[in-house]
């Protein structure tokens, strides 16, 4: 009764966990560059209807994509071509046309990396980046995309950033942030859809914090499910403690459950495995087609 979320990173271009025989899908800055071009939409819907459905025929039902982050510095060493454009505008509008597509076809998108990790010039997998612009300059430039999607009523899911905003909160990156993800995300932005942790693994968080405390802290922040991508015994290990601690508090208790109650709003929604399409549309010469046109 409550199948599994399976999700995977299928952004295209250099991050495509699924490669050949299924349809190759380019960076999401040749799609951007498609957009500023031509200026057609329906495409984009159509790379994400391609997306959904080849990855719901061997199925998955959750894609980490799109990144809806603002590639606004041309030095950073993570985001790159990964992100549709400098250009907050055309970000929100191919990111909402993929999601659209996507959810076409029953499969959860996630945006990401929220609150924006386009201008840093350190990767997070590495080390912890802090991006000291103004709270201003976010809230115009990073923030744009989310704040265009979240009113607009598009985004189920976003992933945080493992990047610290002193603008927004001088201690804490945005992961472990209350004042970014309840005050800012739930409260002033009216986000209503779930909040995921970037992997909890990677060295921003890693190198810093025990990963059990560390998935604590980001439910205490505000967050819904944690990302854990590695060393089951460490899973095993973070549910306990969450479990042997949200017994004794009552706040993070409630939050727990407020959490299960979205969860299961998206789980409903998009997790049934039934109607999956058939391994046979993976690579078609149809899905192929419709993928070569960014690359006309």
């Amino acid at each position: 009764p409550h199948p599994l979320f399976i999700g995977v990173d299928q952004e295209g271009g250099r991050v495509a966990r699924m490669k050949g025989p299924f349809t190759p899908i380019p960076p999401m800055a040749v799609v951007g560059k498609f957009y500023r071009d031509t200026g057609k939409i329906k495409p984009i819907i159509q790379l994400g209807r391609v997306m959904g459905k080849e990855l719901r025929a061997v199925g998955y039902n959750w894609d980490f994509a799109p990144v809806t982050d603002v590639h606004s510095n041309p030095k950073n060493p993570i985001i790159g071509n990964r992100s549709f454009s400098p250009d907050p505008i055309v970000v929100s509008r191919c990111a909402a046309a993929l999601i659209c597509g996507l959810h076409a076809e029953g499969m959860l998108s996630c945006a990401k990396h929220f609150p924006g990790h386009g201008a840093t010039s350190v990767d997070s997998h590495l080390d912890l980046p802090i991006l000291k612009a103004a709270g201003r300059l976010l809230w115009k430039r990073d923030l744009f995309p989310y704040r265009k999607l979240v009113k607009e009523g598009v985004i189920r899911c976003l992933m945080t950033a493992h990047v610290r905003y002193p603008a927004l909160d001088p201690e804490n990156c945005a992961t472990l942030s209350r004042a970014i993800l309840t005050d800012l995300l739930r409260e002033r932005i009216k986000y209503r859809g779930l909040i995921v942790s970037d992997d909890l693994f990677m060295k921003a968080i890693s190198d810093r914090f025990g990963i059990p405390s560390a998935a604590i802290r980001f439910f205490e922040a505000g967050g819904d499910i944690a990302l854990i991508c590695k060393e089951p015994e460490v899973q095993m290990e973070t549910m306990a403690r969450v479990a042997e601690l949200a017994g004794k508090d009552r706040l993070l208790r409630d939050h727990l459950r407020r959490s299960h109650l979205r969860i299961e709003r998206i789980r409903n929604r998009f997790c049934p495995p039934t109607n999956l399409p058939p391994l046979s549309i993976i690579g078609s010469p149809e899905h192929r087609r419709m993928v070569e046109v960014f690359s006309m």
